[in-house]
C-alpha cells in the first residue's frame, strides 16, 4: 500500500466517507450480534477517515483503526476528538501494532490495495491476531471479473497492477482475485461466506464493477 498516494487523495478530500459501510453493519448483525458487545475487541485495517468507527463507538465496542495515511489519521482524530487514541498511523502489512487478540478484524477495500505478497503477509498477521473462533471480514476486494482487470500495468504475475488512467488512477497497487486464489489465501481459516458482488452499468457499454466479500473464521 502506498501511503503517499492516499495522503494526496485524503488531502484533496477524495474518498472521504462519512457513514459506516452498509455491508459491515449487515454482516456484523449476521455473525457477531449475538456476542456480548461489552468486552468485544475490533480492529479495522485501513480505517481511512474513520467512517466505520462511528458504528462501534455508538455501540460501546472496543475499536482500533490502523491507517497508513497520516492525513487520513488526522482527519479521523479531527472528526472524533475524544477518541484520538483509537486511531494509529501504521502499515498493517508489516505490523498490527498491538499484541492484543481481536474478536473481529476487518477491512473495506484496503487489503486489496497491496501486492499479493503483502496480502499474504497481512492475512498471516490477521490469523495470529484473532482470538480463537475470531472472525475476519474482507469487503470489496477487486475481482478478476471487474472491467478494470488487465487495463493496468501488471507487476510480476497477473494479480497486481498499477493504473495511470481510469477510475483506479493514482491509487497505487491494486490486486485482483478469483475464487480459487481467495480459497488458497484463506487456507488457515474456515471460509464462512464468499460472495461476488457485480454492478453492471448498461449506459456505459455494460461496464462491470465486481468485488468479493470474504467472511472467514479462525480455525
Amino acid at each position: 500500500m502506498s501511503s503517499t498516494n492516499w495522503n494526496k487523495i485524503y488531502k484533496k478530500n477524495l474518498q472521504v466517507n462519512r457513514w459506516p459501510w452498509s455491508d459491515l453493519i449487515r454482516y456484523f448483525n449476521i455473525y457477531l450480534n449475538k456476542h456480548s458487545k461489552k468486552n468485544m475487541d475490533v480492529l479495522e485495517l485501513g480505517s481511512g477517515t474513520g467512517p466505520n468507527a462511528k458504528f462501534f463507538f455508538e455501540n460501546n465496542i472496543n475499536y482500533l483503526g490502523i491507517e497508513a495515511s497520516s492525513s487520513g489519521i488526522q482527519k479521523s482524530k479531527k472528526i472524533y476528538p475524544n477518541s484520538k487514541k483509537h486511531f494509529i498511523c501504521s502499515d498493517f502489512t508489516q505490523s498490527l501494532v498491538s499484541k492484543k487478540k481481536y474478536d473481529l478484524i476487518f477491512d473495506r477495500g484496503s487489503i486489496t490495495h497491496n501486492t499479493l505478497p503483502n496480502v499474504i503477509k497481512t492475512l498471516d498477521l490477521v490469523e495470529k491476531s484473532l482470538k480463537k473462533n475470531g472472525v475476519f471480514f474482507g469487503f470489496d476486494w477487486f475481482s478478476t471479473a471487474h472491467s478494470e482487470y488487465k487495463k493496468g500495468k501488471f507487476l510480476k504475475g497477473k494479480n497486481t497492477a498499477v493504473f495511470f488512467k481510469g477510475p483506479l488512477k493514482n491509487v497505487g497497487n491494486v490486486s485482483f482475485f478469483n475464487a480459487k486464489i481467495i480459497k488458497r489465501l484463506f487456507k488457515k481459516f474456515k471460509i464462512l461466506e464468499l460472495t461476488e458482488k457485480n454492478y453492471i452499468t448498461l449506459k456505459d457499454n455494460k461496464y462491470r464493477s465486481s468485488f468479493w466479500i470474504v467472511i472467514a473464521k479462525k480455525k
